[in-house]
């Protein structure tokens, strides 16, 4: 029974883990085609939401510690975002575009959902290296994240996701995407979640492969 079980975990992980990569892919090509961009670019809170429903349904471990991580992520990371926006302390001067759909206090819902899919995707991925220390586990995986962060900043302008005041995106971003997320790891682990086979992982890497190719395909290299 108990084989049967691991299994059938098994055969959800797969799927989970086809959804992540085939929705990437897809997304992938069509915004590298001109005349398919626009269509997909309407796609992205979709896109976002399937991501999290993704992690959420395959999640097979304590629900109430993966609920209390999506809220408190989900909160942090919303109300970090509505005090940048509005006092230009934090990342830097900034504003959101149209593109992740609904806004409150001037900041998408998304983004709170956004932190969320970060923040378990890299902490899973830095579960799957065997870091004892959370310490040091959540300061390498808040570096990955800023290296993540590099090559999204410029697609996002490119795509409205936001835009910088003067269009320079500022160091000051990076330090507070570091320490945000060195916060929200420390979090993570705190709640002791179970390890996700290959999800975290998956989830992680098509999105930073993703923002890397169009980072160097679409015009929005920044030292181009």
């Amino acid at each position: 029974m108990e084989g049967q079980k691991d299994q059938n975990d098994l055969k959800i992980k797969r799927i989970a883990v086809a959804i992540i990569v085939i929705f990437h892919v897809v997304g992938l090509f069509g915004f590298l085609i001109p005349v398919a961009q626009p269509y997909f670019i309407k796609l992205i809170p979709f896109h976002l939401l399937l991501m999290f429903a993704v992690i959420l349904f395959s999640y097979n471990a304590d629900v109430k510690r993966l609920l209390l991580l999506v809220s408190g992520v989900f909160l942090c990371g919303f109300l970090v975002e509505v005090l940048g926006v509005h006092t230009g302390k934090i990342f830097g001067s900034y504003y959101y575009g149209d593109t992740l759909g609904y806004k409150v206090a001037a900041v998408p819902l998304l983004m709170g959902v956004n932190w969320v899919i970060l923040i378990f995707s890299i902490g899973q991925m830095m579960k799957s290296m065997k870091i004892r220390n959370s310490i040091l586990a959540s300061v390498l995986g808040a570096f990955i994240l800023v290296i993540f962060d590099f090559f999204l900043e410029p697609v996002a302008m490119k795509f409205n996701y936001w835009q910088w005041d003067w269009h320079e995106i500022p160091v000051q971003n990076y330090v507070a995407w570091f320490i945000v997320s060195v916060i929200l790891l420390k979090f993570y682990y705190a709640l002791g979640l179970k390890q996700q086979k290959y999800i975290g992982t998956a989830m992680f890497a098509s999105q930073l492969i993703f923002f890397v190719v169009l980072y160097m395909t679409t015009g929005t290299n920044i030292f181009a």
